[in-house]
Order: C-alpha cells, then structure tokens, then sequence
C-alpha cells in the first residue's frame, strides 16, 4: 500500500485529504509543522509527499531543500497544495522539484487523486 505524507498545519486542511487518501487505499502519514515532516518523512520514506509552504517553524520550500538533500527524500514526488500563488514560490518550487502546483480551494479531491496517481512510481500504485 502506497504511503503518503501530509506536511500541513491546518487541521481543517488536512483533515479532509487524510479521510480522501485512506478511502482511496493510501496509508497516510500527518505532519503539523517542518519538523515532524521531516523526521516522518525520514521514518515513514512515504512515496508521495503533499507538502503546504507556510508552515511553522520554517516554510515547506525550505523544509523540501533540506529533504532534498538527504538519502530518502532526494527523489520522493512532491505535490504542493498551498495557498500561495505568487511567481517566485512557482520558480523555487519548480528548482526544488516539486511535480505539480496546486492551489488551495482550487481544486477537485478528483484532482488531487489523479495527480497522486500520475506521479506514484508504477510499483506502488495501489490497486
């Protein structure tokens, strides 16, 4: 079973992807800040991570560089879903990665399902 990792601090936010994502057969894994992202996404190696970019202590773009270099997340998918729209989060968004942008409210829980299975690796699809 695929697991994916939920980087967002807003509970009224995530709440509802984690009931979307185990009704669709993904084990999830929840974090509230950078911090608990990164150590569950070192103990979890989830397959597919949805990450927001305001986030305490330090942003998600910051949190997914420091991912970045290290073993387990170099390469794992990363999907944005945040509320920030602006040129320069696209751009180091794009330098860092991530395979698709989403904007919060701006998308269907359809969506968001097709693009997780888009950018799952073939061996972990669930089925």
């Amino acid at each position: 079973m695929p697991t994916i990792l939920i980087a967002e601090d807003n509970v009224d936010t995530r709440r509802p992807m984690v009931h979307l994502l185990k009704m669709a057969g993904y084990e999830v894994l929840t974090a509230s800040n950078a911090f608990e992202a990164m150590a569950s996404a070192h103990q979890g190696k989830p397959d597919l991570i949805l990450l927001d970019v305001s986030m305490p202590p330090i942003d998600g773009l910051t949190l997914l560089s420091r991912l970045r270099e290290t073993r387990e997340g170099a390469d794992v998918p990363v999907i944005l879903v945040t509320g920030l729209s602006d040129e320069l989060t696209h751009r180091r968004a794009k330098e860092l990665g991530v395979k698709e942008y989403l904007v919060k409210a701006q998308f269907t829980p359809e969506e968001l399902l097709e693009l997780i299975r888009r950018h799952l690796k073939p061996d972990v699809a669930p089925s």
